[in-house]
């Protein structure tokens, strides 16, 4: 077996997790984490019988208030200052989702939009909620070369199976010369030891592992397991930063976590304290990279 992310064969697998049998391993050289045991077919596209309109404005009314409009208008002056030599710079984002990133950065920025999500549900809500017509579909079905001058990710890359696949269709999709911000989930201290303590109790403690690691995210990067995965797959200028950025609302989270009915109030009161204070694990990178120019390219 060898890490997904930096190829290393230094792997250690864990036990499974006596609740949901799921495994997971970490990479001894990149420290990356990631689930072992595969369910489903990589590009399946999931239709409106298994996941609703519904179920998709759902997720949206989950999110923690105020946090995604924040961030999306931070990066967003910064991929506006690096196009703005660019006329109409044209901007894809990948697992749009309900398609309000990309509206801002249609109305507020100049950008020309486009995206994909794999949910049939997805595509019906950003084409109510946003006016914005997805592609339905995973990248391989999309065929883009050389065509985007900004790709944009937001807590997508921990939801393939194949990391690198997506990202080396990412960078065929950016022009040269184009740039990539990505959003994904911190392997940190509090992942690393709730790992440890799964494996030492052969498995039997792994709701908080269970929770990070399942499904929804099947790998935790690190600020070297990323970096390195992006320079295998050709991008420069890499930067990588640490964030304290929980996009979860505090009861969302703990409803996640079946925490008894008593304990949201104060607990999510709480989790909410330490978050504003920064007291809290920095569980998301913030990454941003560029495909190289052509030589001729100047």
């Amino acid at each position: 077996m060898s890490c997904p992310a930096c190829g290393s064969s230094a792997v250690h697998v864990g036990p499974a997790s006596r609740r949901t049998e799921i495994v997971v391993a970490r990479c001894s050289s990149c420290r990356a984490q990631f689930i072992v045991e595969e369910t489903k077919a990589p590009t399946e596209v999931v239709t409106t019988d298994e996941v609703s309109v519904e179920y998709v404005a759902d997720w949206v009314e989950k999110k923690r208030e105020g946090v995604g409009p924040a961030v999306w208008r931070e990066k967003l002056d910064w991929l506006a200052k690096e196009v703005a030599h660019l006329d109409k710079p044209k901007l894809y984002d990948v697992g749009a989702g309900a398609g309000e990133f990309l509206s801002v950065a249609r109305d507020e920025y100049g950008f020309v939009v486009a995206g994909n999500d794999i949910l049939e549900g997805a595509i019906a809500v950003a084409r109510e909620l946003s006016g914005i017509d997805l592609d339905l579909g995973d990248l391989s079905e999309q065929e883009h070369e050389d065509e985007f001058d900004v790709v944009t990710m937001w807590c997508v890359l921990a939801h393939v199976r194949d990391g690198e696949r997506m990202m080396r269709e990412v960078h065929q999709m950016l022009a040269p010369g184009g740039v990539l911000f990505l959003q994904t989930p911190h392997n940190t201290v509090a992942d690393r030891a709730s790992y440890a303590a799964k494996v030492a109790t052969g498995g039997r403690v792994a709701r908080v592992s269970d929770r990070r690691l399942a499904g929804h995210h099947r790998i935790l990067h690190t600020q070297d397991s990323i970096r390195i995965l992006l320079e295998r797959v050709g991008f420069t200028d890499i930067v990588v930063e640490p964030q304290i950025r929980y996009p979860m609302s505090s009861v969302a989270y703990l409803h996640s976590l079946r925490a008894p009915s008593w304990s949201l109030k104060p607990v999510s009161w709480a989790m909410d304290k330490a978050i504003a204070s920064g007291g809290v694990p920095r569980i998301t990178l913030d990454v941003q990279a560029r495909k190289p120019r052509r030589p001729t390219d100047g």
